[in-house]
């Protein structure tokens, strides 16, 4: 019960921040380093961009005496499960799309590679063809103002993301 109250308080506030249009007030500040920067690829690109923000919420899990569950490596921290949501605006599109996705548990906070995996899974199995059903392909292009919460409890990241899809016929 607590698990699927704290997931509907998420999506609820998920969609408050995206539907405001202002998600970085909500976070602490601009991240010095971002971790995503890895998967975004620089090199020109054709087809239609596509923008908008990226929120993932960790949420933390724990044991069964109530202690949080540590990697089988300690230096990639605790165990998570990763909720995202992205809403991307279109050129021709004047009402976007908001998609939604529960990541698989067993998420290492620290683990960037895996992470990065997950999202551009979920970018182009989910998102992309939800918007192009006959895409050819697609590139992460830019992450942008990179903010980041994180407490005792959980860890939220939001980034103002653009991506190039190039339609199929």
């Amino acid at each position: 019960m607590k698990k699927s109250m704290g997931v509907l308080i998420f999506l609820f506030l998920t969609g408050m921040i995206l539907g405001t249009m202002q998600p970085a007030m909500l976070y602490a500040g601009e991240a010095a380093h971002n971790p995503w920067d890895p998967f975004v690829d620089p090199k020109p690109y054709p087809g239609i961009w596509l923008e908008g923000p990226l929120s993932i919420y960790y949420e933390y899990l724990y044991d069964d005496g109530g202690s949080p569950l540590i990697c089988d490596d300690p230096s990639l921290g605790v165990v998570a499960m990763m909720y995202y949501t992205v809403r991307l605006n279109k050129e021709f599109q004047w009402k976007p799309t908001l998609y939604t996705f529960q990541g698989t548990t067993g998420t290492c906070l620290y683990d960037w590679s895996s992470q990065g995996d997950a999202i551009r899974e979920f970018l182009g199995t989910v998102v992309v063809p939800g918007i192009f059903p006959n895409f050819k392909s697609w590139k992460l292009k830019s992450i942008n103002k990179a903010q980041y919460h994180d407490d005792d409890f959980s860890r939220a990241f939001v980034a103002d993301i653009e991506i190039a899809v190039v339609r199929g016929r």
